[in-house]
């Protein structure tokens, strides 16, 4: 039945979007204990494994800025790798050499 389970689960997808949802929030052990509130049945490890990491793009930056910036004014400065294009922070590096 689409939408309703998928081949060889023992639950509904319903029910594993609102577990992986509760395991997204609290994380192992604290979502084990609320699922056993709700009488849910549902261990740390069923609830850690329900979690995916998030995709990495396969493709290198198109236009990637550089700036440098200070921890602390006069004393440390940092460096801050930025992919222009999509507008998200690459890298921060701990100080400013050419390496």
């Amino acid at each position: 039945m689409p939408g309703l389970s998928e081949r060889h689960r023992r639950s509904s997808t319903g029910l594993t979007d609102w577990l992986r949802s509760i395991a997204i929030e609290l994380g192992g052990r604290p979502a084990a204990r609320l699922c056993r509130r709700l009488r849910l049945v549902a261990g740390r490890t069923r609830l850690l494994r329900l979690l995916t990491a998030p995709t990495v793009p396969d493709h290198a930056p198109q236009v990637l800025g550089v700036d440098e910036f200070a921890f602390r004014r006069g004393c440390t400065y940092g460096t801050v790798l930025v992919d222009v294009g999509a507008g998200r922070v690459m890298d921060v590096l701990p100080d400013r050499t050419s390496e």
